[in-house]
């Protein structure tokens, strides 16, 4: 129970830096921020565990651990799997692109939005569109994609092939729709 314990705290403590440092550094890219410190917080959870006494001076017997060892890893392996399903909550949410669009149509109130004013508000200041401007560059980036600087016209490398087409293969067998 000790590790359980623990590592909700840790976990609390991680959920707390990283929302205040997303305030206070403002990143760019938020991965870089979210998994370094889930990474960071994690010597916290070993050190505590090894500091602290086996009843955490509150536990009844009954509670503590007769495996220390096993009681770590699972208070550690709690603690990662709770810090993922915050990122991923955490993208699901900021990161999503329809979630940007409903909260552009909720702040605008019963009047709604035209396609073109929810578009405008997409539009860099050189006249680009992050909506695409953004995907297809950071696609080309990571290796997914390749873009002829001539034409324009975007293909698949073979990273990106594999990719695809195990995205493809998932979406079937999830029975999900396009864009699903």
């Amino acid at each position: 129970m000790k590790g359980l314990i623990l590592s909700v705290a840790v976990f609390t403590c991680y959920v707390v830096s990283t929302a205040a440092a997303c305030h206070i550094l403002r990143p760019r890219r938020h991965a870089l921020l979210f998994f370094p410190a889930a990474l960071a917080w994690a010597p916290v959870y070993y050190i505590s565990y090894v500091l602290t006494p086996a009843d955490l001076g509150f536990l009844p017997r009954a509670w503590t651990a007769s495996l220390p060892a096993v009681d770590l890893l699972y208070g550690l392996i709690v603690y990662f799997l709770n810090a993922h399903s915050y990122i991923d909550f955490f993208f699901a949410f900021n990161g999503g692109f329809s979630m940007s669009l409903m909260l552009e149509l909720l702040q605008a109130g019963e009047k709604g939005l035209s396609t073109e004013e929810i578009i405008s508000g997409y539009r860099l200041p050189d006249g680009g569109d992050k909506i695409y401007g953004w995907r297809l560059p950071r696609l080309e980036e990571t290796g997914y994609i390749t873009i002829d600087p001539q034409t324009n016209v975007c293909r698949l490398t073979a990273k990106g092939r594999v990719v695809a087409a195990l995205t493809r293969i998932l979406k079937r067998f999830l029975n999900l729709g396009r864009g699903g």
